[in-house]
C-alpha cells in the first residue's frame, strides 16, 4: 500500500511540474497582466539591483548560484513590471543555469523541463517587447511571436539559432508559453 501511494504521490507531482512555473494544473491557464505594485523608479532600482547581484562573485564567465540565488528573484520581479533589460537577463539566465547547464538539477525551485519552459516564455516576451535577435532566428521568432501561425514542418528538430532550445519539445508544451507570452506583451505601456 505504502509503495502505491508513492508512486501515485510521485505521478500527481510529475504532473503538476509538467505544466510550467505558472501552469499548475491539468488544464492551461492563461494568466491576466501581472499585477503592478512598484513605481517606475523602484522598477528601474529592483532591475539594476537584480543585475548587480547576479554578477556578484563570478568566476570567469560563471555565476555564484548563491548570487543567483539572490539576484533572479529582483530580475523577475522587474521582468513582471515589463522591465526589458531585467526580463531579457532573466530569460538568458534561467534558459543557461537552469536548462542548458544542467543536469536535471533543481534550480530556482524548479525542475529542468519548468525552467525551460519559464526562460522561453521570458524570451519571447521580451522579443514581443523589442528586444532584438538575429536575421537567422526570424523565422523562429515569426512563429514564436505569433499563436496564430501554424508549426511548419520539422519546426521542433531545427538545431540552428533559438530552434535548438525547442528541440523535441512537444507543440503541446510550446502552445501556451506563446499565447502567455502573446497576452501579456501589451501589459506594459512605455
Amino acid at each position: 500500500m505504502l509503495i502505491r501511494v508513492a508512486v501515485f504521490g510521485a505521478l500527481g507531482l510529475f504532473v503538476a511540474c509538467s505544466h510550467g512555473p505558472w501552469l499548475r494544473t491539468s488544464k492551461t491557464v492563461i494568466l491576466d497582466c501581472p499585477e503592478p505594485t512598484l513605481s517606475a523608479k523602484e522598477i528601474v532600482e529592483l532591475s539594476q539591483a537584480g543585475l548587480a547581484t547576479v554578477e556578484e562573485n563570478m568566476l570567469g564567465e560563471h555565476h555564484s548560484i548563491a548570487a543567483l540565488d539572490k539576484g533572479m528573484p529582483m530580475l523577475k520581479q522587474a521582468a513582471l513590471h515589463g522591465n526589458l533589460e531585467a526580463m531579457s537577463r532573466y530569460a538568458g539566465l534561467v534558459t543557461w543555469y537552469g536548462f542548458i547547464d544542467n543536469a536535471g538539477d533543481r534550480f530556482l525551485g524548479r525542475t529542468q523541463w519548468e525552467n525551460a519552459q519559464e526562460g522561453m516564455l521570458f524570451t519571447i516576451l521580451a522579443a514581443h517587447l523589442g528586444e532584438s535577435y538575429s536575421d537567422y532566428d526570424a523565422a523562429t521568432f515569426r512563429v514564436l511571436l505569433d499563436p496564430a501561425v501554424a508549426y511548419p514542418p520539422g519546426f521542433f528538430d531545427d538545431s540552428s539559432g533559438t530552434a535548438w532550445l525547442l528541440q523535441g519539445w512537444p507543440s503541446h508544451a510550446l502552445d501556451p508559453i506563446r499565447e502567455q507570452a502573446y497576452r501579456w506583451k501589451s501589459c506594459w505601456s512605455e
